[in-house]
């Protein structure tokens, strides 16, 4: 058997159907990047200031919320899910709200409660950890802890480590702190904690980098 036979292809796991399915729910969760890179760059016209984005993180949580509800409780709502976005929501989805609404919600709480970079920082780890963990984990995670893998874990501490040093060269944040939010952002995601993790990375992270900056 020749070497190339006899060794596993490492992109492999990149090719099967639960890790594309993966891939796709989680292009959407990376779209949400926008948000968190507009609120340290304002680079559009409007929303300017945390006011600003309040107002719009307030209108597209309750926009979603509504979609939600009429998702849960409309047959026709529902159907339509089902057949053109049933791939795209996980099962417990099926009964709550969809991942891509306490996004939004984690979002209007962040400008509410942190300053705008540190509110940016938290929502950059909550997309980019949340997701490469995923995608790692899916694709590579042996080793098993918490629902979780070591591997998945890996892969949102370099994401979240990528983000924290973007935001402490454009200095939004301190190095050390953005540091800080990194690792408990990746702890957090670990932890089988009862919140949804957009929530949960969202608000630890913050509250660690508000409390450092104070």
């Amino acid at each position: 058997m020749s070497p190339s036979a006899a060794s596993p292809d490492p992109l492999g796991p990149l090719r099967s159907r639960s890790w594309l399915d993966e891939a796709r729910r989680k292009a959407i969760h990376l779209a949400f990047l926008i948000l968190p890179y507009e609120l340290i760059h304002e680079q559009l016209p409007w929303p300017r200031g945390r006011r600003q984005f309040a107002l719009l993180f307030a209108i597209l949580t309750a926009i979603a919320i509504a979609i939600d509800a009429l998702r849960l409780h409309e047959q026709r709502v529902k159907r339509f899910f089902r057949e053109f976005l049933g791939g795209l929501i996980r099962e417990h989805e099926a009964f709550s709200l969809l991942g891509s609404t306490y996004l939004l919600l984690a979002s209007l709480l962040a400008i509410e409660i942190f300053p705008q970079p540190v509110a940016a920082a938290a929502l950059g780890y909550t997309v980019l950890g949340d997701a490469f963990g995923a995608l790692v984990g899916r694709a590579y995670g042996r080793h098993r802890f918490f629902g979780k893998s070591l591997e998945g874990a890996a892969g949102c501490l370099l994401a979240c480590l990528a983000w924290a040093a973007y935001v402490s060269a454009i200095g939004a944040v301190p190095a050390g702190v953005a540091v800080a939010g990194a690792l408990l952002a990746t702890i957090v995601e670990i932890l089988p904690i009862p919140l949804d993790d957009n929530l949960g990375i969202t608000l630890a992270s913050g509250y660690l980098m508000k409390w450092l900056t104070a």
